[in-house]
């Protein structure tokens, strides 16, 4: 009796470089280390959800913070930092019920909010933020 072997799909040994075009002009470029990512059939290569979140944590330090940002964009902005919601809340000088009324699209952060956003955002930025893996 003959035993199917199951077709594994083909590891990735090296990071996989990636490049995306940011509003202002910017190109950013990372690293996507091997372990978030797969070979398809075809050989291309496929991005796990690990890897998605990374970019869009990358993204959202990189990306100066919207007129009005979406829920993705705030969370992985928190998410980016390594911050709950009290501490990111403590930061923007809001509840932690709002920052997760923002994270839902229940509401929208005002403009004032959006420039504590921001102003967070550059702050890290300046001191090196480690992206949370």
């Amino acid at each position: 009796m003959a035993t199917k072997r199951s077709k594994a799909t083909p590891a990735i040994h090296d990071d996989v470089p990636f490049t995306a075009r940011l509003p202002d002009g910017r190109t950013l470029f990372v690293l996507i280390p091997a372990r978030w990512c797969a070979l398809d059939a075809s050989g291309e290569v496929l991005l796990k959800p690990e890897a998605a979140r990374f970019i869009d944590r990358v993204q959202a330090m990189a990306t100066r913070t919207p007129g009005v940002p979406t829920p993705g964009y705030i969370r992985s902005l928190r998410e980016a930092m390594g911050l709950t919601q009290a501490d990111f809340a403590g930061r923007v000088g809001v509840d932690s019920m709002t920052v997760s009324r923002w994270e839902r699209g229940a509401v929208r952060p005002g403009p004032a909010a959006v420039k504590a956003l921001d102003k967070l955002r550059r702050e890290a930025g300046r001191r090196g933020t480690v992206i949370a893996a």
